[in-house]
């Protein structure tokens, strides 16, 4: 049973279109990916009525997964598959017409349309809002460029997207070059849990072995084989440096991870925990001296900003936004993405255990403009000026 937030700021229905999955929980409610869910609650404080289209998922509900917790959300579960090959693409084809038309519906009695692309539900909604006249807002979950491997449906979306206008704004991470395109920054954590997230990181010891994580999901776009291939390099060129590597999600390429840990002989050094809600992600986070993200295909780089709240000096591939976001002096280490360029910015970094403290010390505040408090105070004036909404 849901029920209208009173104190929304705008009295409003939302519709929201995405490719997240969701679970039903133990308890009857869905559940979808945690990052996801904290975003959408600060939605569900602005509006007073949002209705979430999204796919149903099969199997056990992840670590990760969390409950929306508000009553003004409600969830129009959809089937599409998103398994590999043919099969799939084929059971797909089937299942549009039914996506296109749940999506038309919902899109006929709201107010505002919010896509979270890319994904082909957003693909179907940003097509539909145009040729209905409806007004729209996109949050482009990724790197909003051209990328080797990039797939028809997310070329054509940001195709759509570049060239729509004024009328259908679009939060993107990183520069900007049209004016309906808004360099937006995310949301991370509420200012209480960047206070904690401080409180935490007090207690870190400077001292080996130097704790090293990395937090996402085992797929592999990921690129978690060349973070356990480049610590081999870094072990076999300094033996005498002690460390552990804490590995936090889950996947498909698990077992292969684990397999290629033995291959490169750090099996003894790393930890796969699977994935974990925010609360223990975040224990991980305040006991790591370097947090690694070894992906070129990152859209915003999560870990780089939850490892600045928590004092962990991010060392991250040097593609996509990583250059951007760490443009300014002492703000993390880019390295060349191979493994022998993993291995020299930890050498680097870890030769020098001083140079990390100092670092450490002038991170947190980097984290400060990504507070879920600042996001919905910069979402709100954003709807008001570019969506219309008073």
């Amino acid at each position: 049973m849901t029920k209208p937030n009173e104190s929304a700021r705008f009295c409003k229905r939302l519709a929201v279109i995405t490719h997240v999955s969701h679970w039903i929980g133990p308890d009857g409610t869905p559940r979808a990916y945690e990052p996801y869910v904290r975003e959408m609650r600060v939605w569900a404080d602005l509006f007073s009525h949002v209705e979430v289209c999204a796919p149903v998922a099969d199997g056990p509900v992840p670590g990760n997964q969390a409950a929306y917790g508000r009553e003004n959300i409600v969830w129009l579960p959809v089937s599409y598959s998103w398994s590999d090959g043919w099969r799939a693409q084929l059971k797909r084809l089937f299942q549009l017409p039914g996506l296109a038309l749940s999506i038309n519906n919902l899109i006929r009695r709201s107010d505002l349309v919010h896509t979270r692309s890319p994904g082909h539900p957003a693909l179907l909604g940003n097509l539909q809002v145009r040729l209905m006249g409806k007004r729209s807002i996109t949050k482009w979950a990724g790197f909003f460029g051209p990328y080797e491997g990039e797939r028809l449906p997310s070329r054509i979306d940001r195709w759509l997207l570049t060239f729509s206008g004024a009328r259908h704004p679009v939060l993107i991470y990183g520069p900007s070059h049209h004016s309906h395109l808004l360099s937006f920054l995310p949301a991370l954590m509420s200012n209480h849990e960047l206070s904690q997230s401080g409180q935490l990181s007090s207690h870190k010891r400077w001292n080996p072995p130097w704790g090293l994580l990395s937090v996402g999901r085992l797929e592999p776009e990921k690129g978690f084989d060349l973070a356990i291939r480049g610590l081999g390099e870094f072990r076999r060129r300094r033996p005498s440096i002690e460390w552990k590597y804490t590995l936090v999600g889950d996947g498909s390429v698990d077992n292969d991870l684990r397999d290629l840990a033995t291959q490169c002989g750090i099996a003894d050094r790393v930890l796969f925990t699977g994935a974990l809600p925010f609360a223990e992600v975040q224990k991980h986070y305040a006991e790591a001296h370097v947090a690694i993200m070894p992906g070129v295909l990152e859209g915003w780089p999560k870990i780089v900003a939850e490892a600045w709240a928590h004092g962990a000096v991010p060392v991250a591939a040097s593609a996509g936004l990583v250059p951007w976001l760490l443009q300014e002096r002492d703000t993390g280490v880019q390295f060349n993405p191979t493994p022998v360029g993993l291995a020299n910015a930890l050498i680097e970094l870890l030769d020098d255990p001083e140079r990390v403290k100092a670092m450490s010390g002038k991170l947190m505040p980097q984290a400060k403009a990504l507070s879920l408090d600042s996001f919905k105070t910069r979402l709100e004036q954003v709807l008001i000026d570019r969506c219309g909404l008073i």
